[in-house]
């Protein structure tokens, strides 16, 4: 088959993965102004941890109450999770023992209990507050084609459920972005030189993209280059190719463009490879072996795929909080995206969410330990790096079991977040009322009599949380990165909903002094 030039380079663009390919393109390294850093002088990081499929979170956090582990019960008789098996935790201001976790997050509930975790509860995509009587009557627009998992996960990673109802920025009008993506957009003058400040592992791709700076993208091994085939000859030829359209950027050319796209490809490759492995040579090998064993997965366990991509982020974010004079990247703030697949659980759900559960529940306490330990480097000085862990997934699911031991497609849900700067040992937001007696006519919280949460929080405060801890400030900031949260305040208040959707921010970060 033959290939014409154009091909060739828009297949190996794709190919090389690094940056995405789309005017502008962003300034290049060591062209822009670092700007004052307010708060935390160190480094901080979020990790977006993309539950595909639609975790049921109703699964996640039981209540353990008689009365409401009862009727929680009723609704899923055969994959509620009895008693005695959750894994209790305590929050702040609740009784002893009134919440469990599900017994395969042994290590989260630890976490949770040494105040590192947090719940958010009844989270989810949602274009302006709304109650039960506005979702029958159509009074106020639902996130576009609700319970659809494409749909929902872009709702997630946008944090714009319904474009059609949003003013854009003119610089974002016409382009598909993420909320961290945009984010990362106005976290650049935070950083020196023009390092990306978004790199995606995996998880929903949307979530890093932005309106002007392009995310780093890697496979989830943390290699950055092209896949060799068994072909020698043609692995040499594609080299040489690219390497020639290298040396034609001049600025004219479609090859010249891509020329352009490719040298920087390699300049941030390069530095990304010697970073890594200069600040990782400079721990001590007592510290570079625990954080190996915390990521080596347990003995029999195969397929496991999330803790290799955590594995990697550390190993990124090693790097990034390593000062430039030591050679490392000496960033200030990044983000990163994850993700695990494997959640719509139509049938049988119990086994396969426990089972993608202890997958989650190892990754995140591997990452909580490796981070721990670097507080304790004196490689990074005064200001050791920080890092937030956050779950996202498509929705929740439907508290009503399903004929086939399983859930059907939900809206809102609970998400966990992880750290040493959360606000831990706390349940954020509104758990619902599991109630689904006379078909939850009754029920506010849902939308049917199968128990589908309406949110009690949107994306949109969840995301401006951390956008904010990293250094988001400023009202056209937070308008750029989440152009519907204004509104969805100002509604909020004006329709008279508690004092959490009155609020820009869910309280679940530290606050620096």
């Amino acid at each position: 088959m033959h290939f014409s030039r154009r091909q060739f380079l828009r297949g190996t663009s794709l190919g090389l993965g690094l940056l995405a390919v789309a005017p502008p393109l962003p300034r290049w390294l060591g062209e822009a102004a670092a700007a004052s850093l307010s708060g935390y002088a160190g480094y901080r990081a979020t990790v977006g941890v993309f539950l595909l499929g639609g975790n049921d979170g109703n699964n996640v956090i039981v209540p353990r109450t008689s009365t409401a582990h009862a009727t929680y019960l009723a609704a899923r008789p055969n994959i509620g999770i009895p008693l005695d098996d959750l894994r209790v935790i305590n929050p702040i201001g609740m009784a002893t023992g009134e919440y469990g976790l599900h017994p395969s997050l042994e290590k989260v509930a630890s976490h949770f209990e040494q105040g590192r975790a947090a719940v958010i509860c009844n989270v989810g995509p949602l274009v302006l507050p709304l109650r039960k009587a506005d979702y029958q009557s159509g009074a106020i627009a639902s996130p576009d084609n609700l319970f659809s998992h494409s749909d929902q996960q872009d709702a997630w990673a946008s944090a714009i459920a319904n474009p059609s109802t949003i003013d854009l920025p003119d610089t974002l009008e016409g382009k598909a972005t993420g909320w961290g993506g945009r984010t990362a957009d106005r976290l650049h003058p935070l950083n020196p030189g023009d390092y990306p400040e978004l790199t995606s592992f995996g998880g929903k791709p949307l979530f890093s993209a932005g309106g002007e700076r392009q995310p780093m993208m890697v496979s989830s091994s943390g290699v950055l280059e092209f896949k060799q085939t068994n072909d020698a000859a043609f692995n040499t030829l594609r080299a040489n190719a690219l390497a020639g359209i290298v040396d034609l950027h001049d600025g004219v050319t479609l090859e010249a463009s891509y020329g352009g796209v490719f040298d920087t490809a390699q300049t941030f490759s390069s530095a990304r490879a010697t970073a890594r492995e200069t600040a990782w040579s400079a721990l001590p090998q007592a510290t570079r072996d625990f954080i190996d064993g915390a990521f080596t997965a347990p003995a029999g366990v195969t397929g496991w795929t999330l803790h290799t991509q955590l594995y990697q982020v550390v190993r990124d974010l090693i790097a990034g909080a390593a000062p430039s004079t030591s050679g490392g990247l000496g960033v200030r703030r990044q983000m990163f995206s994850v993700g695990l697949g494997g959640f719509d659980t139509h049938a049988g759900q119990g086994p396969t969410q426990t089972d993608l559960l202890r997958q989650l529940d190892f990754a995140l306490d591997a990452f909580q330990q490796a981070m721990l330990r670097l507080e304790t480097e004196g490689l990074f000085g005064p200001n050791p790096p920080q890092a937030t862990l956050f779950t996202m997934s498509d929705f929740g699911r439907t508290l009503l079991e399903n004929a086939q031991n399983g859930s059907d497609h939900g809206w809102g849900s609970h998400a966990l977040v992880l750290g040493t700067r959360v606000q831990g040992r706390r349940l954020f937001g509104t758990f619902p009322n599991l109630d689904l007696s006379n078909g939850a006519g009754n029920n506010l919280d849902t939308v049917d009599a199968k128990g589908r949460w309406i949110p009690s929080l949107s994306v949109d405060q969840y995301g401006f949380s951390l956008a904010t801890w990293l250094g988001l400030g400023g009202v056209a900031d937070r308008d750029y990165a989440f152009p519907n949260l204004t509104a969805y305040v100002a509604a909020a208040t004006a329709g008279g909903f508690p004092s959490s959707a009155r609020a820009f921010r869910i309280p679940f970060m530290t606050q620096d002094p």
